[in-house]
């Protein structure tokens, strides 16, 4: 994301000569053009155009909608980088102009565990979500306990809705058991109803960023309650409608981060793990603030040389290409970046996304090849290493940890950590993948430690540096709608 660290500056020098080809839909904003489906699934669909393409100039560094490409690499054999930089956030977050609206579901636990203090901070935060939606965006909510309860179907954030919104929030108590299968189940139901309110023409011409928040303090104990039972739910509400995005959301020591984690992973969102009763709001806040900022979905990053190249170091999913390779990656919020480590002496990247404000797919290519790097340049190189090298140790350790393999987690983070301290250069970056470091170290020192702390920590600090977004605290990849988001949730 945007940072002040000198490590992460984007350098626009760095970019190669790239063709940009855009495809824009035929009807334009504010029309709308008869079709069988709805404009969400429209969307969601969204198959590539087959009409004549447009050349534009050789992408520039990020400005205005569209995304920057770059590659950096000082000579044959060694690593090269190859990033996906994200424009400046291009909205006014107080009108909350110019952005996508959002269809937000919520699916609470509340399960006995989560009474008291816990359900009166998840109400409040929601409360908080409701002020920060407007008449564009509708909102869901979902409640669980052994029975499943849909408190309200997805609806118009008018101001007059939300007092019943809220009225049906300040009702919700406290139940017994936890049917989390079920409530997740009635979330994604609740997504796949994709006709928006016929009021809204104008929104109806474009992109609805889609999500569900799920949340929860305990483990699965009623209806499906295996890990790969419940994430075969969301894989198949993902393989129907890939718009759609899950995150997870685990409270305090007591559930199930592997499950949570394979959740999000499968639903294309990120799992958070909420330490503290307190940290909901910023938790919710931040996911929030990032729902308000998308500004690209469905990328795709080909990389390819003649007579092939090796896997691409990354978190992200890879599928085998002819002489290459391909990573997907779900979407970008504005000021992001993207950071895939390769192996390429002569080679050529593409790559192609679903621009969300401009609602058009764009289409670019660029020829990478070895030059000589600033120092800066090489930094940013170095660092990316360091970073892929401990969010890699990080969920390495976790696996070892689960598998009662403790000594072996603690040698894993503490290889990253003589890693990230042989990075040249005073960097805020590199300083927080120490610190995050030495806090999962403190998490393997017993089974115990890693029962109760690390196999949220390691799964949360492991998949938000290898994804390279924040994941409800405060690093390099929170953007500026977040931290304005989480501000304002503080002031509540």
């Amino acid at each position: 994301g945007s940072s002040s660290s000198k490590c992460s500056t984007y350098h626009s020098s760095a970019m190669g000569q790239s063709n940009s080809s855009v495809f824009r839909p035929s009807a334009r904003r504010g029309s709308r053009t008869p079709s069988p489906t709805s404009p969400a699934q429209a969307a969601a669909q969204r198959p590539a155009p087959t009409g004549p393409t447009r050349t534009v100039d050789p992408l520039p560094a990020p400005t205005g909608t569209k995304l920057g490409l770059q590659y950096l690499c000082k000579s044959a054999g060694s690593t090269g980088l190859l990033s996906i930089v994200a424009p400046q956030t291009p909205v006014d977050t107080e009108s909350n102009a110019q952005r996508a609206p959002i269809d937000l579901t919520l699916v609470i636990d509340r399960s006995g565990s989560m009474g008291g203090s816990k359900l009166a901070m998840v109400k409040r935060s929601i409360t908080f979500i409701l002020s920060q939606l407007n008449s564009g965006d509708r909102l869901a909510l979902v409640s669980y306990d052994t029975n499943v309860r849909t408190d309200f179907e997805l609806t118009a954030c008018t101001e007059q809705e939300k007092l019943g919104m809220g009225a049906k929030v300040a009702a919700i108590r406290a139940g017994n058991t936890t049917n989390l299968s079920g409530g997740l189940q009635a979330g994604l139901k609740l997504q796949k109803k994709t006709i928006r309110d016929t009021r809204l023409q104008e929104e109806q011409t474009r992109n609805a960023v889609r999500s569900l928040f799920l949340l929860t303090d305990g483990l699965a104990n009623a209806g499906l309650t295996t890990t790969p039972e419940i994430v075969k739910l969301v894989a198949d509400a993902r393989q129907a409608d890939s718009s759609i995005m899950v995150h997870t959301f685990g409270f305090g020591d007591d559930h199930n981060a592997e499950m949570l984690g394979a959740v999000a992973e499968a639903g294309g969102g990120e799992y958070v793990y909420v330490e503290k009763d307190e940290n909901l709001g910023d938790s919710f806040a931040e996911a929030l603030g990032g729902l308000a900022s998308v500004v690209a979905q469905s990328i795709s990053l080909t990389v390819s040389q003649p007579g092939g190249m090796a896997r691409p170091r990354t978190q992200f999913p890879v599928v085998a290409e002819v002489n290459g390779w391909r990573v997907d990656i779900s979407d970008l919020y504005a000021e992001e970046r993207r950071d895939i480590l390769v192996e390429m002496t002569e080679g050529v990247a593409k790559f192609r996304y679903y621009s969300i404000l401009s609602s058009e797919w764009v289409e670019s290519t660029l020829a990478c090849s070895p030059r000589d790097l600033t120092d800066d340049e090489a930094t940013a190189v170095d660092l990316a290493v360091a970073r892929e090298t401990t969010a890699a140790a990080m969920l390495q350790a976790n696996e070892d940890a689960a598998s009662g393999r403790m000594a072996d987690a603690r040698q894993h983070l503490q290889d990253a950590l003589k890693q990230a301290e042989a990075v040249a250069g005073d960097c805020e970056d590199i300083r927080r993948l120490q610190l995050d470091l030495n806090e999962c170290l403190e998490t393997v020192q017993t089974s115990a430690d890693y029962k109760s702390k690390g196999s949220k920590k390691l799964a949360w600090m492991g998949g938000g540096h290898g994804k390279q977004r924040s994941r409800g605290t405060e690093c390099a990849y929170t953007n500026s709608v977040q931290r304005s988001m989480k501000s304002a949730a503080s002031a509540m």
